[in-house]
Formats: C-alpha cells, structure tokens, sequence
C-alpha cells in the first residue's frame, strides 16, 4: 500500500512524501495476531504518527482498505 504523509506536520512545507507500507502480525508491534503496518525501515507505523503525520492513503487493494477499516483508521 503507498501512503503519504507530511515531514515535518507543523511546518509551512506541504509537501506531501510517499511511503510503501507492508501489513504484518510478524513485528514485534503486533499484539494477539493482530496485524500492523510497517515502513520501509522495520518500524510499525502507530497512530500518534498516522495522525500527527496526517497519513493518507494514495493506493491500496481492497483488502488493505478492509484492514484500515479494521484498525479503524477509515
């Protein structure tokens, strides 16, 4: 799934950056087989980030969007 996000959320810069994201149970994240999003570097993408970043979805499969729907995050 592609995402975008803003560096720096406070700046006057809204330039938008995009980000590939995979969906796992298998980081250390995830919780009673749960399913979290990880970047690029192995690091789960948590809420405070998805909403001080303002995430947004660019491209995903409907299967990606059930899962955000799942997470909450649609």
């Amino acid at each position: 799934m592609t995402l975008s996000y803003l560096m720096h959320p406070f700046s006057h810069d809204h330039k938008r950056k995009h980000v590939r994201i995979t969906f796992t149970t298998e980081q250390s994240a995830s919780s009673y087989g749960q399913p979290v999003m990880v970047l690029p570097d192995g690091e789960a993408l948590d809420l405070m980030s998805w909403v001080g970043c303002g995430y947004r979805v660019v491209r995903a499969t409907q299967k990606e969007r059930a899962m955000l729907r799942d997470m909450g995050l649609s």
